[in-house]
């Protein structure tokens, strides 16, 4: 998904931050460092692989203003990502004693950063706007339409499919059912579902309550702390008009996304 010469610019980024911080001996960040010429070029090339991302997922004509909400979303996602990194590396920069690395050291420690974000995490997260801003397309275009057709929720169907996205296999609603506000695809990191319009001569609705208890089941992931972190997926963004969802843990830190949304203006 992503190419060797983009793999090569995230990593280049990356280094000339880790020598930044360990320069500055950065122990602590600040939101303020995300306006930091050598902290924004991550979050830059970041930005422009998702924005790729965005322009290969739609398949449909959608609205200007539409489109400008979900570069505005991943430009701010970028960013919120890149200070995650940053303050990765900060924590990284004192030793057991105490006192600062050696930068051989450090740069040896902040490789599982650069493998953890820039690699396993941001594969997953292209995946995901890809997926998101074809399924955003489709719902402006099933609008078009009201409710004169149902929308069925399909998965790959194939041995790949986890478990609790097969039970919604074939869910069939109106467009207006509370449901797809919830649970329109995609539903997960790496999730291949999708919904279609079918023909109400055809087909018999399911029951609202007995989907969204489905649903539920299927964005339930317990993590630290008993935290449910697949909530997060419950959004439609075609409806929001959104490719990241605003709950997700990047943007735990208000101030970081104040300051990211000032570069919006710059943009």
């Amino acid at each position: 998904m992503l190419s060797d010469s983009e793999n090569a610019r995230l990593e280049k980024a990356f280094n000339k931050i880790a020598r930044w911080v360990h320069k500055e001996k950065k122990t602590a960040v600040t939101p303020d460092d995300l306006g930091n010429k050598t902290v924004q070029g991550l979050a830059d090339e970041i930005n422009d692989i998702l924005q790729r991302a965005i322009q290969t997922g739609i398949d449909f004509e959608i609205p200007a203003a539409t489109m400008q909400h979900f570069k505005n979303n991943v430009y701010v996602f970028s960013g919120c990502k890149t200070y995650a990194e940053l303050r990765e590396l900060s924590d990284m920069l004192i030793d057991d004693e105490g006192a600062i690395k050696q930068f051989s050291k450090f740069f040896k420690d902040v490789r599982s950063v650069h493998d953890t974000y820039n690699k396993s995490y941001l594969q997953s997260e292209y995946q995901f706007a890809t997926q998101s801003a074809n399924m955003a397309g489709k719902w402006a275009d099933f609008e078009q339409y009201g409710d004169r057709y149902y929308l069925q929720y399909r998965t790959a169907n194939d041995d790949r499919v986890r478990y609790s996205h097969q039970l919604m296999h074939n869910i069939t609603l109106p467009p207006s059912d509370v449901f797809w506000s919830e649970f329109f695809p995609p539903n997960g990191w790496r999730c291949r579902c999708n919904a279609v319009q079918v023909r109400k001569s055809k087909y018999e609705p399911s029951d609202s309550n007995e989907a969204r208890r489905l649903g539920n089941e299927a964005t339930y992931t317990v993590g630290a702390g008993g935290k449910n972190t697949s909530a997060m997926f419950r959004f439609n963004a075609g409806k929001e008009k959104i490719i990241f969802p605003v709950t997700h843990p990047y943007y735990n830190d208000k101030e970081v996304v104040k300051q990211v949304e000032k570069g919006l203006s710059n943009e």
